[in-house]
């Protein structure tokens, strides 16, 4: 191969990127081929991709649309007064006829559990921050109509345990749900 045959050769396999036609490169995306320089290409896991291919794509468990929160919420509003009245009702049970000291406690567990569970299904088993704020918020919702049907069917008020146990209660639901 003679002088003139290698500089041909070597004009040709010159590539300017796509995006800074006057820069020079010898890169390309690994999925549309475009060449890319160095200030253009992104790292991804398979190689190295341009700017258009290479934008990230949020995960679809993760990924929640307004109609789910919406659904989210709903559920949740169920779970808060459901479960206010079902822990009331065992707080006075437990008052009235069994005597066995913080056992209304326990419920919070149960309540955040339960909470955390029918929210995740509801929402096709997403999961994301809003919709542990929203369980969270919906086993506090049910202490908090727990303790008014409590104060108003004159039974008595609710200890710092209790509050140790609804906090249990929120961390269960929100682990369900995070």
């Amino acid at each position: 191969m003679n002088q003139s045959q290698q500089e041909e050769l070597s004009q040709e396999s010159v590539n300017y990127c796509y995006w800074h036609p006057d820069v020079e490169t010898g890169l390309s995306c690994s999925q549309c081929a475009k060449s890319v320089c160095i200030n253009c290409m992104v790292q991804a896991p398979v190689g190295i991709r341009c700017r258009e291919c290479g934008k990230s794509v949020k995960m679809p468990t993760y990924d929640i649309q307004r109609g789910y929160y919406a659904r989210a919420v709903g559920v949740g509003a169920g779970v808060a007064i459901g479960g206010g009245l079902m822990w009331a009702l065992v707080n006075f049970v437990n008052f009235n006829f069994i005597g066995f000291p913080y056992f209304a406690s326990l419920i919070g567990v149960a309540i955040g559990y339960g909470a955390g569970e029918l929210i995740s299904r509801s929402v096709n088993r997403k999961r994301g921050t809003g919709l542990a704020w929203i369980a969270g918020f919906s086993v506090v919702g049910a202490f908090w109509v727990s303790w008014r049907l409590a104060l108003f069917l004159g039974l008595p008020s609710f200890g710092p345990l209790v509050l140790l146990f609804v906090g249990f209660g929120v961390y269960t639901a929100v682990k369900r749900v995070r």
